[in-house]
């Protein structure tokens, strides 16, 4: 029990939370600088006030702080991980993406089982130990993935979502990167920037078939979750080296 309540300080304490962020590294934090702007600025530009607009603002907020955390393994990631995948849930079911829905829903899901495992592999710096992921653990989950893949399209095509072979690959790449980050894995990055790549492309579709200017700011989320991914892996793979 007292483990337990050790790790729901740490993630959910406002002082955890706030020491979690100042301590960032300074290239850490001007890209978190620059993911929050490219969110703003994306909303002022915008005519769209709605409540749909609102929330996903709040969504692209949460999803950079919650990354800019799990870059540098802070433990205070899974408070801003269940306040984004929360509310990208609603705007994911709105534009009727059900990849994106059960790939948020599961993510919901996993931040429970993260804030318990990292707690547990925290170094000196109060830092996640990054970990190696084996070859036949490696061929295990590439199966799993394609498995995946294929029964959430079977799905996707019954409910006559959008977009339906690329947003089919959402969940299965999403189940990959959100197990591998909840067990300290570094290769989770590859599958994050996989997941970028196709939501890059969904959501610049979706520009076209939406109405109201949500799309764009989803747009503009995913291109600086890209980025971001792309800084993660640099990040993890050069800490493992040293």
């Amino acid at each position: 029990m007292k483990q337990i309540n050790e790790s729901l300080r740490l993630t959910f304490s406002p002082k955890a939370i706030w020491q979690d962020l100042v301590t960032l590294k300074q290239a850490t934090k001007g890209l978190l600088a620059l993911m929050i702007g490219a969110q703003v600025l994306t909303f002022s530009l915008s005519a769209d006030r709605s409540g749909l607009a609102w929330l996903t603002l709040w969504t692209g907020l949460a999803a950079v702080i919650n990354l800019a955390l799990v870059d540098q393994g802070k433990q205070s990631n899974f408070f801003w991980g269940l306040l984004c995948t929360a509310a990208w849930l609603i705007v994911a079911f709105h534009s009727r993406t059900f990849g994106d829905v059960f790939a948020q829903g599961f993510a919901f899901v996993m931040q429970f089982f993260g804030i318990r495992l990292w707690a547990r592999a925290r170094d000196d710096q109060g830092e996640l130990k990054a970990k190696a992921l084996s070859k036949p653990l490696a061929l295990t989950v590439f199966i799993l993935t394609i498995a995946t893949y294929l029964v959430v399209l079977s799905i996707s095509k019954h409910l006559h979502g959008l977009q339906i072979y690329l947003d089919s690959a959402v969940l299965p790449l999403n189940i990959v990167g959100q197990v591998l980050m909840t067990y300290g894995y570094r290769s989770q990055w590859l599958a994050w920037i996989l997941v970028d790549v196709v939501q890059v492309t969904v959501w610049a579709r979706n520009i076209f078939v939406l109405d109201g200017s949500y799309a764009v700011s989803m747009l503009v989320l995913q291109i600086v979750m890209l980025v971001n991914a792309l800084y993660g892996v640099w990040y993890w793979y050069q800490k493992s080296k040293n």
